[in-house]
């Protein structure tokens, strides 16, 4: 089994906002991917949903997790994102072997 742990992270945006969190979001991608420790970081965006975006990241561990959890870049997108999410479900996933 891979020590990788996979982040799933499922958002959706409040009526309306769906542009700005976006933005917002596209904004944390590049950062986050020059991270010691992150093996992949991509933004999706629901085709069939507007208002919902995806995160799929791939960690070294959960020490790498909680240092982006603590980036300023990962900061600053959280407090730009106050009150434009309506919804988080953010799951921690190891691949079965």
């Amino acid at each position: 089994m891979s020590d990788t742990i996979t982040i799933v992270a499922v958002l959706r945006a409040a009526d309306g906002a769906a542009e700005k969190v976006a933005g917002i979001l596209h904004r944390a991608v590049a950062p986050s991917r020059a991270e010691a420790g992150c093996r992949g970081y991509v933004l999706h965006h629901d085709r069939s949903d507007h208002q919902r975006f995806v995160f799929v990241e791939q960690w070294a561990d959960m020490a790498a997790i909680e240092a982006h959890r603590q980036a300023p870049h990962y900061l600053a997108m959280g407090k730009a994102l106050d009150g434009l999410i309506v919804e988080r479900e953010v799951m921690l996933l190891d691949a079965v072997p």
